[in-house]
């Protein structure tokens, strides 16, 4: 998987704000509700993750926001770093200028805590995402002190997009 601060406005971003545009606005307006004024030059705290698969007829991202409005806590390991957040995933289709933009529930979200300085620069967590082309299949999950995280794998299938 990989991972985009979607703050900011930047070229590289754009996919990735277009599939989330709703929910970082009412994440905005949430943060400006409880008279947060942080943010009045890009969005308030917004991550994403994502994997895409790229073919020549069709290309799909999935994608999974992390915001303080839309995810909820699954679990906490101090010990590695990390936090695994329960997050909005959506599937976006694009097939040449067209593009469908689907609800996928929900996906685990792996937040890593920043490095501390003189500390260890080895990660103890990772997230990951693979496509199975003879299926239509994404398997997604997340990997903590080299353990699966419970109820964070998934098989999403894609034959029936």
């Amino acid at each position: 998987m990989s991972y985009a601060n979607l703050q900011n406005s930047s070229p590289g971003t754009a996919t990735y704000r277009d599939i989330w545009k709703d929910a970082i606005d009412i994440n905005n307006r949430a943060y400006q509700a409880r008279g947060d004024q942080r943010f009045n030059d890009g969005n308030a705290p917004a991550t994403e993750a994502h994997f895409v698969i790229w073919s020549p007829k069709k290309s799909v991202v999935l994608s999974i926001l992390n915001t303080v409005t839309g995810c909820t806590l699954k679990e906490l390991r101090a010990a590695a770093g990390a936090t695994v957040k329960l997050c909005p995933l959506r599937i976006a289709i694009y097939e040449g200028i067209q593009v469908r933009t689907l609800d996928g529930g929900y996906a685990c979200f792996l937040e890593l805590a920043a490095a501390v300085a003189g500390g260890s620069s080895d990660v103890q967590a990772a997230s990951y995402a693979s496509y199975d082309v003879a299926t239509k299949t994404v398997k997604t999950g997340l990997i903590i002190d080299h353990q699966p995280v419970d109820g964070c794998s998934q098989n999403i299938a894609l034959n029936s997009q």
